[in-house]
């Protein structure tokens, strides 16, 4: 996951969270009333709700549900390839099948990170990108000291 799905992630649990202690402070109440004959009747009294935990409450739903939806909605973007990506990745195996996925759902990666997060040598990763580059799947960018890699 990246950072942004991990941001949209937490903003929603702590949303929910608050939700919760909102909604759930103003419980029912017990109320004893004593009459005039002696008798007590108990009853609960309904929880009701200011103008301002009103306010509240639809602010954090709305913002749960904008977190929520943004989370989903990146997530599916990483999930779905397009055909030829899909074709091309079933035709791989072994490491460039893992590195082909992995530029997939990472846009924009690069390729010292891949070497950090895969765990392949620097001069294997060298190979295997330009194995990708020669089959035009991938492409690579110079940037800096290292290269940005994107899915064709």
């Amino acid at each position: 996951m990246n950072k942004r799905e991990y941001l949209s992630l937490g903003i929603f649990l702590v949303t929910t969270f608050l939700l919760g202690v909102v909604l759930f402070s103003g419980m029912d109440s017990d109320v004893t009333i004593k009459l005039e004959n002696g008798k007590t009747v108990s009853s609960k009294i309904p929880a009701s709700y200011s103008l301002l935990s009103v306010v509240v409450l639809m602010l954090l739903s709305g913002i749960a549900s904008v977190s929520l939806g943004y989370y989903v909605s990146d997530l599916s973007k990483r999930i779905t390839f397009s055909h030829k990506q899909e074709t091309s990745l079933a035709m791989l195996d072994g490491d460039s099948k893992r590195v082909y996925q992995y530029v997939l759902e990472h846009e924009n990666c690069l390729q010292k990170d891949l070497v950090y997060e895969l765990g392949i040598s620097k001069a294997s990763m060298t190979r295997i990108l330009d194995k990708l580059s020669d089959k035009n799947i991938v492409e690579r960018v110079s940037y800096g000291k290292t290269n940005k890699v994107r899915a064709k």
